[in-house]
């Protein structure tokens, strides 16, 4: 995906600014492997033993119990760092440096400083340099899926590198067992110690124990506990039942008051009542009968009927005293139910609280007796533990190191640095990398214009074409001209390359910006053209001399006008003398003649800039160039090609491009920067100049859009020298100019 496609750029786009910046990626290869490689072979030899160690996390178990040092750590690569760190320490550095005299070696000598810090004496300072420099030439490294480890020293002694490297593991061995002995001893003496402390806080705890017990009368825990329990149960269960006693006959007692005496089963059941109820019920049957048979007012009926009033009265008479002695025995029971109840409740309260007591004081005396039980089974430990230090401690020289030495070092046969191979493909890739990244960098950090996509996104104007540049060893003369650096044939030849050299890449690339110009404009080809850039030296008078020809050779009648009257150039390319010309016809008044001259090319004329005026941009400016400009056309010219100033430099440019059909702004690809072109286009904008495009010049062969865009005649034959073909110019386009 392109840039214009998608906003990405291609391989092939990388690739061109690497052949851009071929030299930085080349000064920077060359610059790297030759440091480095006369580094390596001036350097002094270095040579490395290496001594190789077995270190075992856990010391073999020649005594039965655990030893006082942690052999056995949770964390694997915890502890082998540790040991890495001890035999780079240091106190084995410094006890191997002197071991082996290392102060008096050439290489260890260290020069007494002139000043030294407060609180510091020179020998402090020159051995701790020393050590220090011991340890910048020690090296460990542990090998992979071992136990093992290799204890490297380097020097430029080969001797003093075997004699370092083993001293270095046994003076790592000899601390690692002087350090578990010490551990060992002072583990021991910390244990009898702490067994003493113990044993005396014991004793504190029993005494204070059993006063508690004494001054509370606290027995054998377990006995007072259970006898309360027992009684606490056998109480609630007794409140229970009388609870539920005195509910029942709650209940009873509600329910006979609420009762109406007949509906009670004891006035129902009681004999007197019943003989009553059955001589009442005689008699309504003997008065029903008398009633019937005798009528209302009979005697007998009136006697009978006596009888029943009196029955009557005698059984609701008991019925009442049967309810009110069965009321008075149901409000008796309920009584001594509820006292009961209440008894019951009081001595169960009693008896809680009674136990809550006692069993706080029971926890306080099982707490107390828990510590007593918990320091002693402590002191069971301690003492158990010192006695197996003492055994450890005296039976030390039995146990063996969990360090040995697997392998010595040997006094090494070749030299470990410099490795002239490594370091020259070190260097290489480096050097390559440097050079790849500041080429992007530098292509990053450049913000000039270097392709049509570059100006479409700047300014918005397409691009008519692109110029590429002719390198200096091609029979080709290059199109830009620069400030400096050319002969004066070079610099007529370049203005005229479309017409000395037609088939010619450059040749072609200026007939390509004709063809786009002539078809720019939906009502006909433009008939006035100014030709100019943003800044000096990008070329536009050679553009505009090559335009120029380009659009004679078709057979129109083409006049080429230096509009440029600071720094005119345009009679000097075609090889003509200086004379009047533009700045002549601007400031006569008398309307004469223009001082027209033929070229060497057909068709095209030449109007130079004639004398430098004092005031150019007034001349330009005034109503009398509006006038010169319609003369010219009414001579019957197809095409006016006007080469004007730079836009930025001066406001020639600006003053004439409102008054031309078109203009093409020249932009130095690669060179022009993107804000002199955006400055420049909107102050021809501002004028509402009709800019038509632009026209990238001087572009690589390598260039995105000149890769893609730039037609060629033929791939077997791309040089005028090899017989280039020349293709045919484009068809006349007819159309009125203005």
């Amino acid at each position: 995906m392109t840039e214009a496609d998608g906003g990405e750029l291609h391989i092939l786009d990388y690739w061109r600014i690497l052949v851009k910046r071929q030299w930085i990626v080349y000064t920077c290869l060359a610059v790297t492997v030759t440091t480095v490689m006369l580094r390596s072979l001036l350097m002094e030899p270095v040579y490395t033993a290496t001594a190789t160690l077995q270190i075992e996390r856990m010391n073999p178990k020649v005594l039965p119990f655990q030893s006082v040092t942690d052999d056995g750590g949770d964390f694997f690569y915890g502890f082998y760092e540790t040991q890495y760190g001890l035999i780079t320490s240091r106190r084995v550095a410094r006890e191997v440096i002197r071991k082996l005299d290392l102060a008096n070696h050439p290489e260890y000598k260290i020069e007494e400083p002139s000043r030294v810090a407060s609180g510091l004496t020179s020998a402090d300072v020159v051995e701790g340099a020393r050590i220090s420099r011991f340890l910048a030439n020690l090296s460990v490294a542990p090998v992979n899926n071992s136990r093992l480890v290799n204890v490297s020293f380097s020097s430029h002694d080969r001797a003093l590198t075997a004699r370092a490297a083993n001293a270095v593991a046994e003076t790592y061995m000899e601390f690692n067992a002087r350090s578990t002995y010490n551990t060992t001893e002072q583990a021991s003496s910390s244990l009898a110690t702490q067994v003493a402390s113990l044993q005396k806080e014991i004793e504190e705890k029993e005494t204070r124990l059993q006063d508690y017990a004494r001054k509370n009368g606290i027995t054998p825990v377990g006995e007072n506990q259970d006898i309360t329990l027992k009684n606490l149960t056998d109480l609630s269960k007794a409140w229970t039942e009388a609870r539920a006693v005195r509910i029942e006959k709650e209940a009873r007692l509600d329910a006979l008051r609420e009762a109406k005496p007949s509906e009670v089963d004891e006035v129902a059941a009681s004999r007197v009542i019943g003989d009553l109820s059955a001589k009442s019920v005689e008699l309504g049957r003997r008065q029903a009968e008398l009633t019937e048979k005798y009528g209302p007012e009979w005697p007998e009926l009136q006697r009978v009927r006596g009888e029943m009033r009196e029955i009557d009265g005698r059984l609701e008479a008991e019925r009442s005293k049967v309810y009110e002695q069965v009321l008075g025995s149901a409000l008796a029971d309920y009584r001594a139910a509820k006292k009961e109840e209440d008894y019951l409740a009081s001595s169960l309260d009693s008896l809680k609280k009674q136990s809550q007591d006692l069993g706080l004081k029971e926890i306080e005396y099982k707490t107390l007796k828990g510590e007593i039980d918990n320091r002693r089974q402590t002191l069971a430990s301690l003492q158990r533990r010192q006695s197996e230090a003492s055994s450890s401690a005296g039976l030390n020289d039995l146990a063996s190191s969990n360090v040995r030495i697997v392998d010595r070092a040997e006094v090494p046969l070749g030299a470990s640095k410099p490795q002239l191979r490594v370091n020259f493909l070190l260097s290489l890739v480096s050097g390559l990398g440097l050079g790849l990244g500041l080429a992007f960098l530098f292509e990053f950090l450049d913000k000039s214009v270097k392709s049509g996509e570059d100006v479409l996104a700047v300014t918005a104007l397409p691009a008519l074409g692109v110029i590429p540049i002719s390198r200096p060893s091609d029979a080709r003369l290059r199109l830009v001209k620069t400030n400096g650096g050319h002969d004066a044939s070079e610099g007529r030849k370049v203005g005229q390359i479309t017409h000395e050299n037609p088939g010619s890449r450059i040749s072609e690339a200026i007939r390509e910006v004709r063809t786009t110009l002539l078809v720019s404009r939906p009502g006909g080809p433009p008939r006035t053209i100014l030709v100019t850039s943003a800044l000096p030296g990008e070329g536009k008078t050679s553009v505009a001399c090559n335009l120029a020809i380009s659009l004679a050779q078709p057979g129109r009648r083409v006049l080429l006008v230096d509009a440029d009257m600071r720094k005119p150039r345009l009679s000097w390319i075609f090889g003509l003398a200086d004379g009047p010309g533009l700045s002549c016809l601007l400031s006569s008044t008398d309307g004469g003649a223009p001082a027209i001259r033929r070229t060497v090319v057909d068709g095209l004329d030449l109007l130079d800039s004639g004398p430098p005026p004092p005031n150019p941009a007034d001349l330009l400016g005034s109503e009398h160039f509006n006038e010169i400009g319609a003369s010219l056309c009414a001579m019957g010219y197809d095409h006016i090609v006007f080469d004007s100033p730079p836009v930025l430099a001066v406001a020639d440019a600006c003053t004439m491009a409102s008054r031309m059909d078109s203009v093409v702004l020249v932009v130095w690809a690669g060179v022009t920067g993107k804000d002199a072109l955006a400055h420049a286009v909107g102050r021809l904008r501002q004028v509402k100049a009709k800019v038509t495009g632009t026209v990238l010049n001087k572009a690589e062969r390598g260039d995105r859009y000149y890769g893609r865009y730039a037609y060629r005649y033929s791939s077997r034959r791309e040089s005028p020298e090899e017989g280039e073909e020349q293709a045919a110019p484009p068809a006349e386009i007819s159309g009125q100019g203005v």
